[in-house]
This record gives structure tokens, C-alpha cells and sequence, in this order.
């Protein structure tokens, strides 16, 4: 019990380096999701794909360490895959609804921006929660 106590409470240098990186993979994670989507054509659900398989990976190098205080290990990256491919099948049903449903009246850049906007913002603290109450189950039984 006191575990999930201490999920929930966030100390601010944490949070706050997550959401630095979280934001800087954003920034790279858009613009090929707009590069891929503008001007090479690659239907939207795979650009969005291959820009949050990108910024997995730069997340992951980014965080484990200064922010779960977490070693590169294959149970760490075992959390962050796992954690990724729900973050992955939330963020793709998230932009797929918000860009045909709740922003259809946009214009398209317009519409894709806010769409994938609506994809980041949710899965961030969904995420962020869930590893951290992992990574605190790892970190006490040792890796």
C-alpha cells in the first residue's frame, strides 16, 4: 500500500525532467510525424508508429536513469517496451479519434497538430504513473 502512496506522490525535479524529455521527443517525435504525413505520403497511424517508436528509444535513454533511477538493464527495458506498446496502441486510437471525430472541422495541419497533441498530453502522465509504480516494484526487489 504505501507503494502506490509513493506512485502518486511526485516529487517536482522528477516529474519535471520527464516532462523536458517527454517534451523534447514531442518536438522530434511531430515533426516526422508531419514530415512523413506531408510530404512522403505515409498514411497517418504508420508516421505516428515510427515517430513514437523513435522517441521510445531516446525516452528511454533519456529517463531510466535520471528519472526512475533505474540501470539499463533488460527488466527496466522490459517495463519501458511494455509500458510503450500500451502507450502505443492508446496514443494511435487517441490521434485516429481526435483527427476524425473532435477536429474535423480543422483545417489539416491545423487538425493534425491538435490530434496529436490530444495523443501526447494523455499518455504522458498515464504512462509516467505506470513506470514509476514499476520501476519502484524493480527498484525494491533489486535488478
Amino acid at each position: 500500500m504505501n507503494t502506490i502512496h509513493d506512485v502518486f506522490t511526485v516529487t517536482k525535479a522528477a516529474i519535471s525532467r520527464y516532462l523536458i524529455y517527454s517534451l523534447l521527443v514531442a518536438l522530434v517525435d511531430t515533426m516526422i510525424v508531419w514530415s512523413l504525413t506531408r510530404f512522403w505520403s505515409v498514411s497517418l497511424i504508420t508516421a505516428n508508429t515510427i515517430g513514437i517508436v523513435f522517441g521510445f528509444i531516446l525516452h528511454y535513454f533519456l529517463a531510466s536513469k535520471s528519472v526512475f533511477h533505474t540501470e539499463y538493464g533488460y527488466k527496466g527495458l522490459l517495463i519501458y517496451l511494455s509500458t510503450f506498446i500500451f502507450g502505443l496502441v492508446c496514443a494511435n486510437w487517441l490521434i485516429y479519434m481526435s483527427y476524425e471525430y473532435m477536429f474535423d472541422f480543422c483545417m489539416i495541419d491545423l487538425r493534425l497538430i491538435l490530434s496529436k497533441g490530444v495523443s501526447l498530453v494523455i499518455p504522458f502522465f498515464v504512462l509516467y504513473f505506470a513506470r514509476k509504480y514499476l520501476f519502484s516494484l524493480l527498484n525494491k526487489g533489486g535488478q
